[in-house]
């Protein structure tokens, strides 16, 4: 399971049970499964040594989940979306019929957070869902490792708004910006349990 920062993924953790950190993982059980959780970083901090965990742990799958901003108009937050450009094809039949997804399609890439305007021009070019920052790295690291991958991701922000930029390290220019922080910080904490409950969900339904 990878997350983009473990702020993300903390309501997962706490869902595990025999818990043990072990060098960037950490491991622990979800029911009958084991699971080891990894932080990738922004746009993944550091792909050698992703790979190399990937490699020296050799899952069965490999979960690339966290949040991403929606593209597509009807999204809301807290949509739980399957990113079908990177999930192995060996896993869309069964995943069509699940219903733990919101919403499914093409995810794209990006180097920075996008904003509103970045959002819009992507929607316009083309049949996309969401923007993330970790995918492409993810599913090229999966494909070189021939380890199958599922992108799972929860929308946090709509196709018409951004992140505020307190948590960009853009500081407080108006009083406005600390509450659309505080109200976006409130927001997360939520998203962050619902995550992790469709994210068990998604596990229990895989094979």
């Amino acid at each position: 399971m990878t997350f983009g920062f473990r702020q993300e993924g903390l309501s997962f953790e706490r869902s595990l049970t025999r818990r043990i950190a072990k060098s960037r993982l950490l491991l622990g059980s979800l029911g009958s499964r084991e699971i080891a959780v990894y932080c990738l970083g922004a746009g993944v901090r550091d792909e050698d040594q992703f790979m190399r965990s990937v490699a020296d742990f050799r899952p069965g799958l490999v979960i690339n989940s966290g949040f991403a901003g929606a593209v597509r108009t009807l999204l809301e937050p807290g949509d739980f979306v399957l990113g079908e450009n990177f999930s192995s094809p060996e896993l869309m039949n069964r995943l069509k019929t699940n219903r733990v997804f919101e919403s499914r399609g093409r995810i794209v890439c990006v180097d920075n957070v996008a904003d509103a305007a970045t959002k819009a021009r992507i929607n316009g070019e083309g049949n996309v869902i969401a923007v993330d920052m970790e995918s492409v790295r993810v599913a090229e690291i999966c494909r070189k490792l021939s380890v199958s991958l599922v992108t799972a991701r929860m929308i946090s922000d709509r196709h018409d708004e951004g992140i505020p930029g307190i948590f960009l390290g853009k500081g407080i220019r108006e009083i406005r910006d600390i509450f659309n922080a505080i109200g976006f910080a409130s927001r997360m904490i939520v998203l962050r349990r619902r995550l992790a409950d469709r994210l068990s969900e998604l596990i229990r339904a895989l094979p």
